[in-house]
């Protein structure tokens, strides 16, 4: 990435839109940036920095609080940088979010963050983005370093410099992650793990699996396995070398039961067979009794059944008469309902006669109206040929009388402003005389800010060294009781050696005083074999007891335990206050560059002073802004009111014009409204009045036409309705005197069937009239009655024959027997359900467990080798160091081959940085720490001790030799440019000229190199320099090539 042009709105101390060129540098490829403090010289990283990834240069730094102090209101802030990148060339834009004023009423909204970026060609610039998270992305995937990285490659700024190079191993592992992208090894270390948990999880999980079956096993009446499975822990080869033999001898108590039950079968299958019988026995017994009842009831309803056959009888009869009687009823209904209409008729015509008398009467009165109708209409025409006359009246008054109203508000404004104009002459003089009074305050703030800022960043070193002044001591102290502990532990430790050791040799004396006592002459020694005697022991050694044996190796053992874990607690406590102790000559020599010497019980009080001091002086600084901020309102409300100024100057100009335009408007329209005016009724003259007189006559000419229809369509109709009525009576009647004969004589022929079936009146064929369903139901209960009459005889004879010459059976009796059979079988079939349960369930276990201590087997040998894998790549081994570090110390020993041929040419040969080899203690991983090797002394040492100018030329160079292997080894990186904001003033001449050679060697590969610095030195050797000057009204930037 090379940047083209830089352009800065309202963005740090540039006020108004800054645009910087770098292609006037033409073919340098270094220069310098210079200014006073203060003035935006890191304000150029910045805006580098925040167009590429939205952030600041710096992390103090946020893109939010970057706008200008000196913008106008209405100024947005904005940045916006053209690129080239691989040969394409680009330009991005960003605005952060702010605070932008309303177009409209008072105060502010807020505008979020905004961004575009766009490829540049020859056919126009194409959008690839159009949004921030678009933005960012597309930025990712192009530059493919995020903005930690460009830091520490491509844009270095104050207080960043010198972190890659003292930086412990962790903090340089995330650097060097970032940059070469290292997450496949670290990857491989997770997948390692994972793989080597999950087999020592598959194999946990395997031996819990064997446990819960062997403890499913049965053992009921088996006393050896209830003691094994009731063990602690359990001893699974002892309980599977048992549990064949245990499974056998279930099954011979099986086969045993076996036999046993097939003989309570028989048994009970015989009293099944003999309760059945004399269960059917029984239940004839009772159905003999039951069709007896039976028979007795059926006799005793005889005398209903007949009953029930004449009503059937009589039910026929009067079957026959029922169409007749209902198409008699039909008749008369019908005969009914057409004298009803009649009625209804003849009602209606007679209403209908009435109102006919009253329409004639109305509407020959309303035909005698028609010369009051034509006058209406003829008034109509003539209001509407005034109309149009009598609208324009209205609008011409309304139009002059508005003139009237301009004329006058024009002469008022003409008044007005003039009277505003010289309010703000006056107000102009004021605010100038005032600022005049306010001239040097600028340079007065920028002192103060920059003593500020100074004190600050002493202070914050003072800050820091007490706080790891105070740790070191935490530190010192738990070291040394870490100590204290260590030698409790080993006074104790050795008394349990000693005890241990005391009760072996008493042991072993017993042993070889018992063996003495059983050796006999000329008998061979049990131990080693010999005839002969000549020294036996004669001792009475006691033997200790195997317990107090054992507890002195538990406690000599956990006495060691405490010294090993004592032993890691003390490394790393005193690797911590190593690291915090180096921290602290740093900061100390850091403090004294600013300070001079001080001793390090000062450090408290001269931070105090110095709190006070910046106390004051922010103040001081307060009171100056306070003024600042009113030299400012001051400055703009001038400028606004000169503005203002002009306005109304055109305001006036543009009144006083309009004041005379209005005065001859006024006179034309009102001569033109007394023209029309003299032509019009004065009641009609008004619009209103017009309206009203129009719709009422109108409204008039409507009702006279629409009552004359009204009354002749109301006349017609009642004719056609008289007209009807009277077709419909006369049809009416012709129907009823049909109807009536038809009646007569059906009534008659109803009468004659009455005699005929013999019926005396109408209420006996009522009496004896059913339905179809009534007189079904009747036949139904008849035939009912007989049929179970037959049945009852027909059984109950064959059941007298079948139970002659037998007696009852005893039931209860039989059933006993049977109970007691059956409990029999079901408590010999329980038992040996149960033995086959616990054969069935045993034999499975035995199987289950035979895989599952197989599949242990091969979990445990792929387990060797991936656990043994996955503790080297996660560095739990000799050097401590992981296969992800390993693959970064290799990139590092890249970097430092490159960077250590710059740093010898800075240092004349004396120094060289080398990767620390040596473990780190305790379990501190290491491998990526830097030392320095000092060709003078011979002898290596943290590169923490270099001084400020020495430990910039080493960063310098790292910088250097990093970004150089970055770029071979990140084949989509580009690296084209460079910038520096510190460390050149901490250098003498000589070291001076070897760090711009090294700058100036890099310069074949085309890369930018772009320095911050106020070294007089750089700027005469380098003849290309960015000044940015500032001023009160903000800074600006301008390009000084000397040669």
């Amino acid at each position: 990435m090379k940047p083209l042009q830089l352009t800065m709105q309202a963005f740090g101390p540039y006020a108004s839109r800054e645009v910087i060129d770098f292609r006037e540098l033409e073919n340098r490829t270094m220069f310098v940036i210079s200014g006073k403090t203060g003035a935006g010289k890191t304000t150029i990283f910045d805006g580098i920095s925040y167009a590429i990834y939205g952030k600041a240069s710096g992390e103090d730094r946020n893109p939010v609080d970057l706008r200008s102090q000196f913008a106008k209101e209405e100024e947005l802030t904005e940045v916006e940088l053209l690129f080239t990148l691989r040969g394409e060339t680009y330009r991005i834009w960003r605005s952060p979010q702010q605070e932008k004023k309303k177009a409209r009423g008072e105060g502010f909204t807020t505008m979020n963050a905004r961004s575009e970026l766009y490829r540049l060609g020859g056919d126009g610039d194409e959008l690839l983005a159009a949004n921030v998270r678009e933005v960012d992305e597309k930025i990712r995937s192009m530059i493919q370093l995020d903005a930690n990285q460009f830091r520490q490659i491509l844009m270095i700024p104050q207080g960043e410099f010198r972190k890659l190079l003292t930086s412990d191993s962790k903090d340089k592992e995330i650097i060097l992650q970032r940059l070469f992208h290292t997450e496949l090894y670290r990857a491989v270390q997770e997948q390692l793990k994972e793989e080597a948990d999950l087999l020592k999880n598959r194999v946990s999980s395997s031996v819990e699996d064997r446990t819960r079956e062997l403890l499913n096993i049965r053992f009921v009446d088996n006393e050896s396995m209830r003691e094994l499975l009731l063990s602690d822990p359990l001893k699974d080869q002892a309980i599977m070398e048992l549990l064949p033999a245990h499974i056998d001898s279930l099954n011979e108590s099986k086969g045993k039961i076996e036999v046993e039950l097939v003989g309570i079968q028989e048994k009970r299958d015989a009293l099944q067979r003999e309760l059945a019988e004399a269960k059917s026995l029984d239940e004839q017994f009772n159905l003999k009794e039951t069709l007896l009842q039976k028979k007795g009831e059926l006799e005793g309803g005889k005398p209903r059944i007949e009953q029930l056959e004449r009503e059937i009888k009589l039910a026929n009869y009067a079957a026959l008469l029922v169409q007749q009687d209902d198409y008699c009823k039909k008749l008369n209904k019908k005969l009914k309902a057409e004298e009803d209409i009649l009625q209804q008729l003849t009602d209606a015509k007679k209403q209908i006669d009435a109102r006919l008398v009253k329409a004639k009467a109305y509407f020959e009165e309303e035909a005698k109206r028609q010369e009051e109708r034509d006058q209406v209409a003829r008034y109509v025409l003539e209001l509407e040929g005034m109309e149009k006359q009598v609208q324009s009246i209205d609008d011409l008054q309304r139009n002059t009388a508005k003139l009237k109203q301009e004329q006058d508000q024009f002469h008022y404004n003409v008044h007005t402003t003039k009277k505003q104009a010289d309010g703000v002459r006056e107000g102009i003089k004021e605010r100038e005389a005032e600022l005049e009074r306010e001239d040097e305050l600028f340079k007065e703030i920028h002192g103060v800010e920059e003593t500020i800022r100074e004190k600050k960043e002493k202070q914050d070193l003072l800050e820091e060294l007490s706080s790891l002044f105070q740790k070191e001591e935490a530190l010192l102290n738990s070291v040394r009781a870490l100590r204290r502990d260590e030698a409790s532990n080993d006074a104790r430790l050795s008394d349990a050696r000693s005890t241990f050791l005391y009760l072996e040799d008493k042991r072993n004396s017993a042993h070889a005083d018992r063996l003495a006592a059983l050796l006999e002459t000329n008998q061979p020694c049990p131990v080693c074999g010999s005839l002969h005697h000549p020294e036996p022991a004669t001792g009475q050694s006691e033997l200790p007891s195997e317990s107090e044996l054992e507890a002195a190796r538990e406690a000599k053992e956990a006495l060691e335990e405490v010294k090993g874990r004592l032993s890691i607690e003390i490394g790393r406590e005193e690797g911590r206050l190593q690291g915090i102790q180096d921290q602290c000559r740093d900061r100390s020599e850091r403090l004294k560059e600013r300070m001079g010497p001080f001793e390090r019980d000062e450090i408290q009080v001269k931070s105090q002073e110095n709190r006070e001091e910046i106390k004051n002086l922010s103040l001081k600084l307060n009171h100056l802004k306070s003024r600042e901020e009113r030299v400012r309102v001051l400055k703009e409300e001038v400028k606004h009111q000169r503005v203002k100024l002009e306005e109304l100057q055109k305001v006036i100009l543009d009144a006083e014009n309009q004041l005379e335009n209005a005065k001859s408007a006024y006179v034309t329209s009102h001569a033109k409204l007394v023209e029309i005016t003299s032509s019009i009724p004065e009641n009609l003259r008004s619009p209103d009045a017009f309206r009203t007189e129009l719709s009422k006559a109108k409204k008039q000419k409507e009702e006279l036409q629409r009552a004359h229809e009204l009354a002749q369509e109301a006349f017609n109709k009642l004719q056609n309705e008289e007209q009807i009525k009277q077709g419909q009576i006369a049809d009416k009647q012709q129907l009823l005197t049909s109807l009536q004969e038809e009646m007569k004589e059906e009534r008659q022929h109803f009468k004659d069937m009455l005699d005929k079936q013999g019926f005396k009146d109408y209420g006996a064929y009522i009496e004896a009239k059913r339905n179809e369903e009534q007189i079904l139901h009747l036949i139904d209960q008849v035939r009912k009655h007989g049929e179970e009459m037959r049945s009852v005889h027909d059984r109950l004879s064959d059941l007298m024959k079948h139970l002659d010459g037998r007696e009852r059976p005893d039931l209860e009796s039989l059933n006993q027997s049977l109970i007691l059979c059956t409990e029999e079988w079901k408590t010999a079939n329980q038992e040996l359900n149960r033995i086959q349960t616990d054969i069935s369930q045993n034999e499975g276990i035995f199987h289950r467990v035979n895989d599952i201590n197989e599949g242990i087997k091969e979990l445990e040998a792929q387990y060797l080798t991936v656990g043994h894998l996955a503790e080297i790549a996660r560095g739990q081994n000799t050097n401590r160091i992981t296969f992800e570090r390993y693959v970064l110390a290799s990139f590092l020993e890249d970097i430092l081959l490159v960077a250590n041929d710059r740093l010898r040419k800075m240092t004349s040969g004396r120094y060289e940085l080398i990767r620390k080899n040596d473990r780190s203690k305790g379990n501190v991983q290491s491998g990526l720490e830097l030392l320095v090797f000092d060709q003078f002394t011979g002898q290596e040492r943290h590169v923490k001790t270099l001084s400020g100018g020495e430990s910039f030329k080493a960063s310098l160079a790292l910088a250097l030799g990093l970004a150089d292997i970055v770029q071979q080894h990140a084949g989509g990186v580009s690296l084209e440019t460079m910038f520096i904001d510190e460390g050149f003033g901490t250098l003498d001449p000589e070291s001076l000229d070897h760090a711009i050679e090294a700058l100036m060697d890099i310069q074949s590969s085309g890369r930018l190199v772009g320095i911050i610095s106020h070294v007089p030195e750089l700027k005469e050797r380098i003849d290309a320099r960015l000044e940015v000057i500032s001023s009160q009204n903000g800074s600006h930037t301008e390009f000084r090539i000397s040669g």
